[in-house]
């Protein structure tokens, strides 16, 4: 039903040599450790036009710090490299030679929308822990080094239950005229079958569209008043702000910045957003989120300004953070030596990987559905955005297992 390429129309929904810097020798070399230091590289864009991640770089550099205050992995103090790819595939390239070249222990929280990365990072042996999973190539979500922990690229399938928990009784989708984004459209029309919605029109626009008024009055004149929209930042917003209160609006969370959310007003209050983890207003309910909040709150007080609590997000921080998570408990798992190929070979042989923040994981057992085999997180969450606090607040305690949706919404009807 959904073939490869989900990846490339995510980064479309979403989101130069290497530059380093981090947590190298701001991380401070755990008491009593007798290991030589390993090493970890985030790869990720920041200080660029395009979308950056400084919060989540700053997340990992707070993982690491709390990892060295436990002792390390197996006795190993941990630093942390930031490979800057710029968005620019070149850059992606050389931050990929560099973590094979240099002997990265594995690479953690990988965003780049181009791509070009775990090629050689397979060849190399290294793990890619936590990838964002939307480069253009998608090879993230089938590459056999990479373990993705966020299942945002099935967000179509659950916005249709979101929508439906707000209020939505008949549901349109807005995407592009490319073979990718029907892939996501079929998620959401499929989802939408799930929880028994109608989901009629579904409005395919050439990706130059700017005007989106006719899109809105094609959803409006068949009876929608929720749209799930699989298009970028720039559309979204368009879509929303022709469509005003007469629709409510599901997207990816980060899809749509917090900046164009505020400028939107009160309509972006009728936005609900499928996301992988808890929401920052949690953290009493989640030991470890309040963990990452304490790691963080550490980090900035060593002087890394972009691990401000301002600049905290629940999707891009708590990826940085739990993709170093998952690399401390398997590491301390290896038996032998701590390489970058013991760590691989453990993470394969892991069956029950508890990160509290997201379902128990099994990296044994891949995702059936083509193209994401690598995406063994399948659990989202709700949230929505609340315009008098101008922050993400979490929609409920409910989670929604994508693959159990697809599959209800493929039954054949009775």
């Amino acid at each position: 039903m959904i073939a490869a390429g989900l990846g490339g129309a995510l980064a479309l929904a979403g989101m130069s040599a290497c530059a380093h810097g981090g947590d190298g020798a701001g991380s401070p070399r755990p008491a009593g450790s007798s290991g030589a230091p390993v090493t970890l590289m985030i790869i990720a864009p920041t200080g660029t036009t395009g979308g950056n991640y400084p919060e989540m770089v700053a997340a990992a550099r707070a993982a690491v710090r709390g990892v060295n205050a436990r002792g390390g992995i197996k006795g190993h103090p941990v630093e942390l490299v930031h490979c800057n790819e710029n968005n620019d595939g070149s850059a992606a390239a050389a931050c990929a030679k560099q973590a094979a070249d240099t002997g990265v222990l594995a690479v953690v929280s990988e965003t780049s929308g181009t791509g070009g990365i775990m090629a050689t990072l397979a060849k190399a042996g290294i793990a890619s822990v936590g990838s964002a999973g939307v480069s253009a190539d998608g090879s993230e979500l089938h590459s056999p080094i990479s373990f993705v922990l966020s299942p945002l690229v099935m967000f179509p399938a659950v916005c249709p239950s979101l929508l439906k928990k707000i209020g939505a009784r008949h549901l349109g989708m807005v995407g592009y005229d490319l073979s990718a984004s029907d892939r996501l459209l079929t998620l959401g029309q499929v989802g939408a079958r799930a929880v028994q919605l109608p989901a009629s029109p579904v409005v395919r626009v050439p990706i130059t569209t700017s005007d989106f008024t006719p899109t809105v009055t094609q959803l409006t004149a068949a009876g929608a008043d929720g749209a799930v929209m699989v298009v970028t930042e720039q559309a979204a917003v368009a879509v929303m702000r022709d469509g005003g209160e007469r629709l409510s609006y599901c997207h990816a969370t980060g899809a749509i910045s917090d900046a164009s959310l505020e400028q939107l007003g009160p309509v972006a209050g009728r936005l609900v957003e499928a996301t992988a983890y808890p929401e920052l207003d949690e953290a009493d309910q989640f030991s470890e989120l309040r963990r990452m909040r304490a790691e963080l709150d550490a980090e900035y007080s060593t002087g890394d300004r972009d691990a401000s609590a301002a600049l905290w997000k629940s999707s891009t921080s708590l990826n940085g953070w739990l993709s170093v998570q998952v690399v401390e408990k398997i590491g301390n798992q290896v038996p032998g030596a701590l390489t970058s190929a013991a760590l691989l070979a453990q993470l394969g042989r892991t069956t029950s990987l508890d990160l509290q923040l997201v379902p128990r994981l099994d990296f044994t057992r891949t995702n059936p559905i083509p193209g994401v085999e690598r995406v063994f997180n399948t659990t989202l969450r709700g949230a929505r955005w609340d315009s008098g606090e101008r922050r993400h607040v979490s929609l409920g305690n409910e989670t929604y297992q994508a693959l159990d949706i697809l599959a209800a919404g493929s039954r054949p009807l009775r």
